[in-house]
Formats: C-alpha cells, structure tokens, sequence
C-alpha cells in the first residue's frame, strides 16, 4: 500500500461507514492538509478498488465507498511483510537490531517471558 492510499484507508477506518467521494476527499483534505480535487480521489479508489483495499457500495444515486481491509488486518500482514523482508522472518533477530545488538536486561526478559506466556495461552 503506497503511503498516499495508507492516508486514505485511515480516513476511512476513522469514518467507521461508506462514505460518498465529496465527503471523503473534504475529510481526507482537511485530515492531510491536501488539496486533492475529486478526479485524484476517483484515481486513488479505483485503483485501490482493484487493489481490493477498498469496496464501492451502489447507492440510489452515487457509490460510497468502505475499506475492505481492517486496520488490524492490513497491520497484521504489513508487519509480516516487514518482518520477512528485513529480518528473514525472524522476531528474535529484529528484537537484537532493535537494541542495538546489546543484551537485554533482566527487567526486558522478563517482560518478553510475560508475553510469551499469554501468546501460549491463546
């Protein structure tokens, strides 16, 4: 997802419902500071139409439009992307990069043992 369709897929998560295109481009305008005009945006939802990040509602008279994503989904599969990309997958690895290569303390291993514990639980 580029960073300018991140930007929209917020403003849509943030609505919480379909949204017509005047009332998104105002509130992602006033959201980004952008002066989009509503040619741009009918890019941008087309092309994230097809992406399948977005879906189109028929209305009686315009479309609205909604993610086809959850935010919690498209963290979910970002982070595993970066994760896979930067550090072959591995957590571990990118927890040490994360700390500069230095070792934890006791306090940290304990806190990373707590979480460990309820992903276990789960």
């Amino acid at each position: 997802m580029t960073e300018a369709e991140l930007e929209i897929m917020e403003t849509l998560w943030a609505k919480g419902e379909p949204i017509f295109l005047g009332e998104l481009l105002g509130i992602f305008n006033a959201r980004t500071n952008k002066n989009w005009k509503k040619q741009t945006m009918n890019t941008f939802l087309f092309k994230m139409q097809q992406k399948h990040l977005v879906e189109a509602v028929e209305g009686a008279r315009f479309k609205k439009y909604q993610p086809a994503v959850t935010r919690e989904d498209y963290l979910e599969e970002a982070s595993r992307a970066f994760l896979d990309r930067n550090y072959g997958g591995s957590f571990a690895r990118m927890l040490t990069t994360l700390n500069g290569g230095a070792k934890p303390d006791e306090k940290e291993i304990e806190a990373l043992r707590q979480i460990l514990k309820g992903w276990e639980q789960e």
